[in-house]
């Protein structure tokens, strides 16, 4: 499969690029115009329903959207020629922006909407625990302490799964080179077969 991609890499990051410009545009225009007080008449996108929801929505948009136009950036760039010092810069200013936006505007925005709209904060109570359980004290979660535990997951997440991305992505080229199917000078593919010691 990664052969395949690897194949058809500019066709897919034309794509891709064509599809993260276009869904960027529709879910900042969605996440700006929801974000209006009800009631506020606009011209052109008065129809845009307001609210966090809606906002929140058009945000997911634009973020899925932006994930779209870095993965094509990647891809019309990809070759399995020798890497050089232009090629390296360009590979790392974007990893740059993708962790600027794992780790920096995605836990900004949740918590924009969970201490603005959802109102999550150290005077609402998320859950009361059993007394019996901690020694008959009273001891509870409230939902800033919640909103702060979905945040540090958010930024952990995002961290692992950057690290893993870059440790699997360092063989790539290997990987698409196993892949390909050899095809012998009698015009049959060559398969390897294991010999038994």
């Amino acid at each position: 499969m990664i052969y395949t991609i690897y194949k058809f890499r500019y066709r897919i990051g034309l794509i891709s690029i064509v599809s993260g410009i276009g869904g960027m545009t529709i879910g900042v225009i969605i996440a700006h115009f929801a974000g209006f007080p009800k009631g506020e008449v606009i011209d052109y996108f008065n129809w845009i329903p307001r609210g966090w929801l809606p906002q929140s929505i058009g945000q997911l948009i634009a973020f899925g959207a932006s994930q779209l136009l870095l993965l094509g950036l990647v891809l019309i760039v990809w070759n399995d020629k020798q890497l050089t010092w232009a090629k390296a810069t360009y590979f790392a200013f974007l990893t740059w922006i993708e962790m600027s936006i794992l780790l920096g505007i995605v836990p900004s925005e949740w918590l924009n909407l969970s201490q603005g709209p959802l109102e999550w904060t150290g005077q609402r109570e998320f859950i009361q625990f059993p007394p019996i359980l901690f020694l008959n004290n009273e001891i509870g979660l409230s939902f800033a302490a919640l909103k702060d535990l979905i945040q540090l997951g958010i930024s952990t997440n995002f961290l692992i799964a950057g690290l893993v991305a870059a440790y699997q992505i360092q063989d790539i080229n290997d990987k698409v080179e196993k892949s390909k199917s050899r095809i012998s000078d009698y015009g049959k593919e060559v398969v390897r077969v294991e010999q038994d010691a």
